[in-house]
Parts: structure tokens; sequence; C-alpha cells
């Protein structure tokens, strides 16, 4: 056998021993309960950590925001995760929001609802 062909061969044979391109998927969890009545949380998940620290970061994502009042934005990390909020407001003065929390590899997403009210 030449050079060449067990280079193919040795190649071949580790990029099937190699799992790649694998990635790990978020997985669904639920959402924990809003901290006042006039709103809710939705579509939590979590990659590469657990439910129970998703919806940790949900809350506090939630005090850190509201800090400056109830339509507050949060501009610090939480629990060590960066936050960017994407908010779509109705004429109502409710407005609703999906949230990308991201720390190294570890991701947390989740929507929520807020009532003018």
């Amino acid at each position: 056998m030449s050079l060449r062909a067990l280079a193919v061969v040795l190649l071949t044979g580790f990029l099937l021993v190699v799992p790649g391109g694998a990635t790990a998927h978020a997985k669904a969890c639920d959402a924990p309960a809003y901290p006042v009545p006039n709103g809710s949380f939705s579509a939590l998940t979590a990659k590469k950590t657990t439910c129970a620290n998703a919806a940790k970061v949900a809350v506090k994502h939630y005090k850190c925001r509201t800090r400056t009042g109830p339509t507050g934005r949060c501009v610090t990390k939480v629990k060590g995760f960066s936050c960017q909020e994407v908010r779509e407001s109705a004429p109502t003065g409710d407005f609703y929001a999906k949230v990308t929390c991201s720390k190294n590899k570890k991701k947390v997403s989740f929507r929520y609802n807020q009532n003018a009210a």
C-alpha cells in the first residue's frame, strides 16, 4: 500500500471515530412564575446549563430590568450571563420581548410579556 493510500485510509478512519458537527440542542424547560401578576414567562430554553439555572437567570433578569421601573432594561450581567432583549410594543402599552442570555457556551433564552396595568 502506498503512503498516500495509507494516509487516506487513516484519515477516513479518524473521521468516523471523531464526532463532528454534533451540536448540543437547547432543551425546553418549564417557565418560572412571573414575579408580579401582570406578566408571564414562556418558551424557556437552556443549552449547556440546567433548567433550574435557566429559570433563575430569567427571574434575575426581570429583577435587574425592573430596578428602574416596569419598562426598564437590564444592562448588567445576570448570574454572569450577558443578555440581549428584543421588544415588541402594543398600542395598549403592553410589550412582548425575547431575551437571549449567553455565558461562554451556555445559553438561556425565554420570552416574556408584560401588561401595562
